[in-house]
């Protein structure tokens, strides 16, 4: 007995000096580990959010929650990584929203182009996607059409922009004729119809190989892939347009969730809603950095377009036809509007 208080009393003892030390003492294994998969490597903007998310989990429990983030698209498609956590085979993602549009089609009223004036309008103080009253509408309605997917988080990419190879896009003519990579949405593919454009809805995985062999010669993402992601190589013009800013929601699998407890319930909302605020400061410091090393680094030329309201006329004059590809239609889309007129329903 007495040997057995001697060796605790020792490793107490070796414990404090190792602390005194500054030499790492190992941590007990988490009690839960909760898989979040994603599109991008680590240090996109998406990665940015997963990793931040992982580590304010950490620390909001202690330790006893891990965050086990999968990079780079290791799951699949963001549609393949959407349909995962539906069934709960990937328990957590943060995916870009028209992604998730297939398995509840409500989300497709944040596609819409020109809806959205500015990432605050998702992301800033009362935006869509910040916790509050219109995320709470719109989390019913994912629910219902998914069956089970929840959202516990929102976060942007900034504007979409358009990329191209040869040409600076400055107009909505020059459009014509361009090979155009775009997401396999409906909405986002009605937008382009009513530019007059029939893009080609090749995977995100083969754009990079489609650009570089000419399968397309032009697309539209944030405009931090070109740096990132290495489309610099190739890409050589960026048109910084303001039709739609590239919302992303992350998502969790709602039979995991509720099974739960609430206070580890309440660990992954309350990091989710503190992450969502400092991913939106990331954002915006991002985009400065960005453009300066596109331009100094990788002469890439900045174009502006010339007749950006004939782009924002056509756009919005084909939401009627967009209604029926919008879950709850015509009366969603007007509730929207009046939620980013008067901050409520």
């Amino acid at each position: 007995m007495k040997k057995l208080i001697y060796d605790l009393m020792g490793l107490a003892f070796i414990g404090l000096m190792s602390l005194a030390m500054g030499v790492p003492v190992a941590q007990a294994d988490p009690r839960l580990t909760i898989t979040y998969a994603h599109c991008c490597p680590a240090e996109h903007t998406y990665g940015v959010y997963a990793h931040q998310f992982a580590d304010r989990v950490a620390e909001n429990s202690n330790g006893e929650i891990k965050i086990e983030v999968l990079d780079g698209g290791v799951m699949g498609t963001e549609q393949a990584i959407a349909q995962k956590v539906q069934l709960g085979t990937v328990q957590m993602g943060g995916i870009t929203s028209n992604n998730v549009a297939q398995l509840a089609p409500s989300l497709n009223v944040l596609v819409l182009p020109y809806l959205n004036s500015s990432p605050d309008d998702l992301t800033g103080e009362g935006g869509l996607l910040r916790a509050g009253p219109f995320r709470d509408e719109l989390n019913k309605r994912m629910l219902a059409e998914s069956g089970s997917l929840r959202m516990v988080g929102g976060f942007t990419n900034a504007f979409r922009s358009i990329f191209a190879k040869d040409l600076c896009i400055d107009s909505i003519d020059d459009l014509q004729g361009l090979k155009i990579r775009a997401p396999k949405n409906p909405v986002m593919t009605a937008m382009w119809e009513s530019w007059g454009v029939s893009t080609y809805p090749i995977a995100w995985g083969e754009t990079f190989g489609a650009i570089a062999t000419g399968v397309v010669d032009s697309f539209d993402s944030p405009t931090d892939v070109v740096l990132d992601m290495g489309f610099h190589e190739h890409i050589k013009f960026i048109t910084e347009a303001t039709y739609l800013p590239q919302a992303a929601i992350v998502i969790i699998n709602e039979a995991f969730f509720q099974n739960l407890s609430p206070e580890d319930q309440a660990v992954i909302l309350k990091s989710a809603g503190e992450v969502d605020v400092s991913h939106a400061e990331h954002v915006a410091r991002n985009g400065a950095r960005v453009r300066a090393a596109l331009t100094e680094e990788h002469g890439v030329t900045f174009c502006e377009l010339t007749d950006a309201e004939v782009w924002a006329e056509k756009a919005r004059g084909s939401w009627p036809q967009l209604y029926d590809l919008v879950g709850g239609g015509k009366e969603w889309v007007e509730m929207t509007m009046k939620y980013k007129q008067t901050g409520s329903f």
